[in-house]
């Protein structure tokens, strides 16, 4: 009996279940009606799921632990590597129990749906792994985990950052080596498929920004380099004392204390440096002639992220803000560079479609008394994954009381409210306030144009929207927390479903 395996992959900052009282993001919401659990009626013979919490939330570090880990992070935002530890958890789930036959779900938000979209494309690379050497692969051991941080860091992120082109036969070519190494070719041996690919993918308003860039790299760096070498120094005092002590009989004993602080930071900056450049380093042995050898640093800085969707994933949903402005928060979108089936049994592959509303207001994480239109992009997201052949299986879910037709009828149920005309957050206007609720009056002036940077999203004006972006055109008011009066977005004025809006309320009478 083949299964799903359902990955949630969750945004910046979301650890749902860790705090009684929280945020939540669709993503949880999801996972919750999808689990097994003493309080789920889903059979783990039918699903099984998996979370995978946000970029930054690992709270339970403390001492030297949380000084390592913290070290650590400033080194994944430098080189934007910071997302290969989620990218390997949610990989090495799937690798313990993934059979032939079964259904791979995979679900994000921000900039968990960008690592839900990179485990798509380890899969397309490499496949399930089914053995080691010449025996069966021994799951829910060390061996997945060592297997699935291979694959990441060997295959994945060759060429990261850099334009598809450039890497892209290396990286194919190291995608190859480990399918025969770990037996997950496709079951035809067509050339570069693996054994396994998604079923269906959902995505709330992918987000990369993974890797620092500018004066904040710049500031990040310094600080690095900074914070060792005071490190490398006091770790090198007590020994300099003694052996500046010892050798003060022959020659200065400051000159020798000196000398040794000063060694001992320059080892430690030495240390972070080979580290940093190590990890980042990319290497083809072999490859394309015997003996060559060719390698390059790959790290993100902010540009050629990977929008490639894979001809083989069967279905692909993607939720997107019409109202995100943050320049930092550009979407991700999804592109195929080989011809695909547009329908499987009558469903769309590719739907992309636009909700009103920000960031959140789309992936969720608002208080739930302001959630009304982040219920809008779940149910929908819930409704298509429900909905195509060997679909996603859910807990009793209730829309405005009543029962969603193609969720279970017991268990603990997800109370959706969705409405267009929902309170519409904005994160550049609450930067301001919270700008200017730290800042004393007199230093005001100074810190007036801090913020975020605004940037309109560029929408196709043939886009597909949601129809709560009609109806919510149709209100003569609606709750916005950055002004008042009607909906009436800037990235929509062009489309031509809505364009006629602005150019009746421009015409005078």
């Amino acid at each position: 009996m083949s299964k799903n395996i359902v990955v949630f992959s969750d945004g910046t900052g979301q650890d749902g279940g860790v705090r009684a009282e929280q945020r939540m993001s669709n993503v949880y919401k999801l996972y919750r009606a999808s689990r097994v659990g003493p309080e789920s009626p889903i059979n783990p013979k039918a699903q099984v799921s998996f979370y995978d919490p946000g970029l930054g939330t690992e709270t339970t570090a403390t001492g030297m632990t949380d000084v390592v880990r913290r070290v650590q992070k400033l080194l994944a935002s430098v080189s934007g590597t910071g997302i290969t530890t989620n990218i390997a958890d949610c990989y090495e789930f799937i690798i313990n129990h993934y059979q032939p036959g079964d259904r791979i779900f995979l679900f994000g938000f921000s900039r968990g749906a960008y690592t839900a979209r990179a485990v798509a494309n380890l899969l397309m690379l490499c496949g399930v792994p089914s053995r080691m050497g010449d025996d069966r692969l021994p799951r829910f051991r060390k061996a997945t985990r060592d297997i699935s941080e291979e694959a990441v860091r060997t295959v994945l992120e060759h060429g990261a950052g850099h334009p598809r082109k450039d890497f892209e036969d290396e990286r194919l070519e190291l995608a190859r080596r480990f399918r025969e190494k770990y037996g997950s070719h496709h079951e035809t041996g067509e050339v570069n498929r693996s054994n396994a690919a998604p079923h269906f993918i959902g995505a709330f308003d992918t987000v990369a920004a993974l890797g620092a860039k500018g004066m904040r790299r710049a500031i990040i760096q310094i600080g690095l380099y900074a914070g060792v070498f005071g490190l490398g120094a006091v770790v090198a005092f007590v020994p300099a004392l003694v052996i500046a002590a010892i050798a003060s009989f022959w020659i200065s004993f400051w000159g020798t204390f000196w000398t040794i602080v000063v060694a001992g930071a320059a080892v430690g900056m030495a240390v972070l440096h080979h580290k940093q450049r190590g990890s980042v380093r990319k290497t083809i042995k072999n490859f394309p002639n015997p003996g060559d050898v060719h390698s390059h640093i790959a790290e993100w800085k902010g540009d050629n992220f990977d929008r490639l969707l894979s001809r083989f994933v069967n279905f692909a949903r993607s939720a997107n803000a019409i109202d995100e402005t943050r320049e930092d928060f550009g979407r991700v979108g999804w592109g195929s560079t080989v011809a695909a089936p547009t329908t499987i049994d009558g469903h769309e592959v590719l739907k992309q479609w636009w909700f009103a509303g920000n960031h959140s207001d789309v992936g969720g994480s608002y208080p739930e008394a302001e959630s009304r239109l982040s219920d809008i992009a779940l149910l929908w997201m819930i409704e298509e994954a429900t909905a195509i052949p060997g679909g996603l299986v859910v807990g009793p879910i209730v829309v405005n009381g009543e029962r969603f037709e193609r969720s279970m009828e017991t268990g603990t149920a997800l109370h959706l409210f969705p409405s267009a005309d929902g309170l519409q957050h904005c994160e550049v206007a609450g930067m301001k306030d919270t700008i200017a609720s730290r800042t004393p009056t007199w230093l005001s002036w100074l810190t007036a144009r801090l913020g975020y940077k605004v940037k309109l999203r560029d929408i196709n004006p043939e886009a597909v929207v949601h129809p709560t972006v009609d109806a919510r055109f149709e209100f003569a008011d609606v709750p916005q927390c950055a002004g008042f009066g009607p909906y009436r977005p800037e990235a929509l004025r062009n489309h031509k479903k809505v364009a006629h809006f602005y150019i009746e309320e421009a015409t005078p009478i």
